[in-house]
């Protein structure tokens, strides 16, 4: 039977759906370990984290390039030799593995745009995998959270951490803790540093024209 090639895309983007987003997962986790950052961790131990991040890039490797040998799709054994068109539904086996995902993006192979659509939903979820995965050990196990980033002996642990800002939030709060404080604090800032900005730019531009308008305004 020839592969109909709407089913033949459908299998394509599943399969790389999944391989993009463990793989993204597993790149994300070995990043956050290594810089520090536990509210991102999906284990409440920095060396099981980085471990695990390995293992996801792996499997999504892994997963994408071997199942072809335990489901059905364009790649039945004995004809991934064939033009792509040309292929029957099947299982592939050891010997056609290599050739299995070559198929033309006409005949349902997964394309530019395709890949540039499931990508990017892929790494959303791996990065909400990793939100709620932090949130999750910060209130499961808060005291081996604590140890992965002590403060500064001397220094005051309310005042330690809100001198930090962006990322640097998560070492010692969870994604949504720390969402909250930048959400806060960029409220709070933004008057300042807007009108600062304001007053830099070039007398030509029309930012600074509509910046001395208000200010004249306001003095009336």
């Amino acid at each position: 039977m020839t592969p109909d090639p709407s089913d033949v895309q459908a299998l394509f983007a599943r399969h790389y759906f999944y391989f993009a987003m463990l793989a993204t997962l597993g790149a994300l986790q070995i990043a956050v370990s290594i810089g520090g950052y536990p509210g991102l961790w999906v284990l409440p131990h920095r060396l099981g984290t980085r471990m695990a991040g390995a293992i996801l890039i792996i499997a999504g490797a892994a997963l994408f390039f071997m199942l072809p040998l335990w489901v059905d799709g364009p790649w039945a054994a004995g004809s991934v030799e064939a033009d792509s068109s040309t292929r029957q539904w099947g299982r592939a086996d050891w010997g056609d593995l290599g050739a299995a995902r070559n198929v033309n993006d006409i005949d349902g192979g997964l394309s530019g745009t395709g890949q540039a659509t499931w990508f990017p939903l892929a790494a959303l979820i791996a990065f909400c995998v990793s939100i709620t995965a932090g949130a999750a050990n910060r209130r499961l196990f808060p005291a081996r959270m604590a140890r992965m980033t002590p403060i500064s002996p001397g220094t005051d642990a309310s005042e330690g951490i809100d001198d930090e800002d962006g990322i640097a939030l998560l070492r010692r709060r969870s994604y949504p803790g720390a969402l909250k404080t930048s959400w806060r604090r960029f409220r709070r800032e933004l008057p300042a540093d807007a009108m600062t900005l304001l007053a830099q730019a070039d007398r030509w531009s029309v930012a600074f024209q509509v910046w001395h308008w208000v200010l004249r305004r306001k003095s009336r």
